[in-house]
């Protein structure tokens, strides 16, 4: 499973309502008719590729121009090209505003792009688009009744997981009038959100500091080695989910410095020993939830499980650490079909399953997901 957030993400099945929304017409006395025809009949995925990418510029305002568009979704999202699967989904959209597949693939780009305004964007997208998807009337054929019935659970299922990608940027977003925003986008689409509480919560702090940002760039400049700079730098890109490779390199120099660093003149010791032991934990911390997010999953478990031992008087950077081993280990058990680890990821999605806060639906739908996957309770 490719994971665009940080949570075991819901088991959407792409495509759902593809083949049946936009219909392929075909006049072979035409130009366009006749590029319809190579294309249906076209053996070679990249040949096929570059003749519906010709088809989408020739004819942009072809009846079939729609079911185009609709083939090039899903070879745009396999290949990984983001960009081209927004722009193609917006066309479609333009299209038929009511397309769920269409906004949905978007969303899965926004979140490989990792794209805060984009993912909060195609989140309410998606949405509105499955909410009004989900009415639809049941058909008085019975040979269409199973079709729409997969229609319908898909669109139920993309409702819960834009509400949960909506909670997930609202705990993530260190601006506050941002996170309010958000936060009324999800109120105003569900006031019933089972992800509303989490969402409301403060994002975490794994410090609080007494410098400010500005001071602690212009004081790292004067004493690189500054544990205090390279903390409250640290905690700030952080918070604001920018620049995560710089948070690593910060979280690794403060670890390199305070294995190292004796105490400071007149510093007494019991007192530099508390502050070694807080600074080691969050910046074990902070390299662990970094490497996380990238998809390091070995090393995002070995730096959280150390972060842990100094880490448990900050309750909510506690239930982070706890989240993402559960991730790490959810995601290390597929890549090497390891059980241990799957059981290794539902310990830890129970702790963090314990602590009130932003985590904790997300802990409680990670587990009904390994349940279903690796049946480990």
């Amino acid at each position: 499973m490719r994971l665009y957030v940080p949570a075991l993400v819901l088991l959407l099945a792409a495509g759902a309502f593809g083949a049946y929304r936009h219909k392929l017409e075909v006049d072979a006395e035409t130009e366009d008719g006749i590029l319809l025809q190579r294309i249906q009949q076209e053996p070679q995925a990249p040949r096929k590729l570059a003749l519906l990418e010709k088809f989408a510029i020739q004819f942009p305002n072809a009846s079939s121009v729609a079911w185009v568009y609709e083939q090039l979704l899903p070879i745009y999202a396999e290949a990984k090209e983001s960009d081209k699967v927004i722009a193609t989904a917006e066309r479609l959209l333009a299209l038929d505003p009511t397309d769920v597949d269409s906004a949905h693939y978007a969303l899965q780009a926004a979140e490989f792009k990792k794209d805060p305004d984009l993912i909060r964007k195609y989140a309410a997208v998606s949405w509105d688009l499955a909410s009004k998807a989900v009415l639809a009337a049941k058909p008085s054929d019975p040979d269409d009744v199973d079709e729409w019935a997969k229609q319908i659970e898909f669109a139920k299922q993309l409702t819960t997981y834009s509400e949960y990608v909506l909670a997930i940027q609202a705990a993530e977003e260190a601006d506050p009038q941002k996170r309010v925003d958000i936060v009324q986008a999800l109120e105003s689409r569900n006031p019933q959100s089972k992800f509303l509480a989490s969402a409301k919560k403060e994002p975490v702090r794994i410090h609080q500091a007494t410098i400010t940002p500005e001071e602690a760039e212009k004081g790292l400049a004067d004493d690189p080695n500054n544990e205090d700079y390279l903390l409250t730098l640290a905690d700030v890109h952080m918070r604001r989910e920018r620049d995560l490779p710089r948070v690593l390199n910060y979280a690794l120099r403060l670890l390199e410095i305070m294995q190292k660093k004796a105490p400071p003149d007149g510093y007494p010791v019991e007192d530099w020993e508390k502050k070694r032991a807080r600074y080691l934990g969050s910046a074990n911390w902070l390299a662990g939830v970094v490497y996380g997010k990238q998809g390091r999953y070995g090393l995002s478990d070995r730096y959280l499980r150390a972060s842990l031992a100094n880490i448990r008087e900050n309750v909510q950077a506690l239930a982070a650490a706890y989240f993402y081993l559960g991730y790490d280990n959810y995601a290390m058990a597929g890549e090497l079909r390891d059980r241990a680890r799957a059981v290794e990821a539902a310990r830890y999605s129970k702790l963090c399953a314990a602590i009130d806060g932003p985590f904790q639906p997300l802990a409680q739908k990670n587990l009904e997901v390994l349940r279903n996957e690796f049946n480990v309770e």
